[in-house]
């Protein structure tokens, strides 16, 4: 009886003068097979897609403006670059037809294109409907529907999903093969497949979601040549509590130390997280680019695994870090999941410490140089004294600068945390080789250093 309708819409369709530039092909396996007034896309069972590509071709000598592309009808969609587009002579535009409809009939469409004019034609006919349970009652499945949500469900936990499939038609129908694909996802107990269902009969069966550890997961139910999409979420149990442990020789600048994390008991699946070094001068405004792990890095990554209760850093159980030269309190954090632990040093402010002092002799002056750190940032006074061949100090005796302002403008500008260098240059009256090994003493806001008497 829907015969005539199909008739009728296709004899509604307005005549079209032929453009010469432009043809239309479908394409077969590469093939390009011409495509006259109308095309049939056959028979699609309910609630199945059907996809056609087509190719538009530019068959005149020179280039020509494909300015539309549209398809017009129920259940059928378009798939195609934008248009307007420009074609060079025997130049190509690809494009894809999607026909989809839920319900048995005929179903048509205008396909139009610069020129082109086509009926598209596809017959739905009525098989087997698909349906699943929901707080709501039972709701229809359709392929390019939302995929089935399983819900959140824990770790090592499974949660049961009811389909249906029915016979909504006056014909026995046979159930096709049923199949799941998708990690974690699995028929339960018996699969309808084969089984002969007659008119408005249904069979049901279930599936089965059982998520290994957290995340999202993702798999599909086939029927037949229908395939519907199904999702769930995995929700990993909690870790135990981590902590940061730290093994230092000294709280002081300087020094080279370790930290550790580990969990109060095992792990209930393979874990990964980070291990952060972050600092809170004394000073306000400083930094110091030497407070780092041993990668040069403030965040090193570690794993750990299931049923462990220590993480590995690269292979190691542990991550060494420096504790840079800058007086302050250093703030490990360890952050896995959505668990944290944090574990604090405090660097206390000390007097100056060199590092390294050297002299030199010139024509008629003494070059010391000194590199050292101040984790203070707040050097002052420095008092010289040069010492002969027998260990006595050579007149005048200590010689006492006032560095403070030098300094303050030099840690002002410094990102090196407390580390400085030193080039000091002394005129000699007399015999400068008299002169064997010299003392240099600093004064900070900490208290005074005395360097030990370095020869030269």
């Amino acid at each position: 009886m829907k015969l005539p309708a199909r008739l009728l819409i296709f004899a509604l369709l307005p005549a079209c003068a032929a453009y010469a530039q432009f043809s239309l092909y479908q394409v077969n396996g590469g093939v390009e097979l011409p495509v006259g007034t109308a095309f049939d896309f056959g028979a699609v069972d309910a609630g199945a897609q059907a996809s056609v590509p087509f190719r538009i071709r530019n068959t005149s000598a020179n280039p020509a403006t494909l300015a539309a592309l549209s398809v017009g009808g129920v259940g059928f969609s378009l798939t195609a670059p934008a248009v307007p587009v420009t074609l060079a002579s025997e130049a190509a535009l690809d494009f894809t037809v999607t026909f989809q409809g839920a319900t048995a009939g005929l179903y048509s469409a205008g396909l139009e294109a610069t020129g082109i004019s086509v009926l598209l034609m596809a017959e739905v006919q009525q098989g087997l409907s698909y349906a699943v349970s929901t707080n709501s009652g039972w709701q229809p499945l359709i392929t390019a529907g939302t995929p089935v949500s399983f819900g959140s469900v824990a770790a090592g936990a499974a949660n049961t999903v009811h389909f249906l499939v029915q016979n909504p038609s006056a014909l026995y129908l046979t159930v096709p093969a049923i199949s799941v694909q998708g990690q974690s996802f699995a028929l339960a107990g018996t699969s309808p497949s084969g089984l002969l269902l007659g008119p408005q009969q249904n069979a049901a069966f279930d599936i089965v979601f059982t998520p290994p550890g957290g995340g999202t997961f993702s798999g599909s139910l086939r029927a037949g040549n229908l395939v519907f999409a199904m999702g769930g979420i995995g929700i990993a149990p909690p870790l135990p509590a981590p902590s940061v442990t730290l093994s230092l020789a000294q709280n002081a600048s300087a020094q080279q130390g370790t930290a550790a994390v580990t969990f109060a008991g095992p792990v209930p699946s393979d874990a990964a997280g980070s291990l952060s070094l972050s600092f809170q001068p004394l000073a306000p405004g400083a930094t110091d680019p030497a407070i780092a792990f041993a990668s040069g890095s403030t965040t090193v990554p570690f794993t750990v695994a299931a049923a462990d209760t220590q993480a590995q850093f690269g292979g190691s159980a542990s991550a060494p870090f420096q504790t840079g030269t800058t007086a302050g309190t250093l703030v490990l954090t360890a952050s896995v999941g959505n668990a944290t632990a944090q574990q604090s040093i405090v660097i206390p402010p000390a007097p100056v410490t060199v590092t390294a002092a050297q002299a030199s002799r010139g024509a008629g002056s003494i070059t010391l140089q000194l590199i050292a750190f101040d984790n203070t940032r707040s050097a002052g006074k420095i008092a010289y004294t040069f010492f002969d061949a027998q260990g006595n100090p050579v007149l005048p005796g200590a010689i006492t600068v006032d560095s403070s302002a030098d300094f303050a403008a030099y840690f002002a500008s410094s990102t090196n945390g407390g580390v400085f260098s030193l080039t000091a240059v002394f005129p000699v009256s007399g015999d400068a080789g008299q002169i064997k090994s010299f003392q240099v003493q600093f004064t900070n806001s900490a208290g005074t250093s005395l360097t030990p008497q370095t020869q030269f």
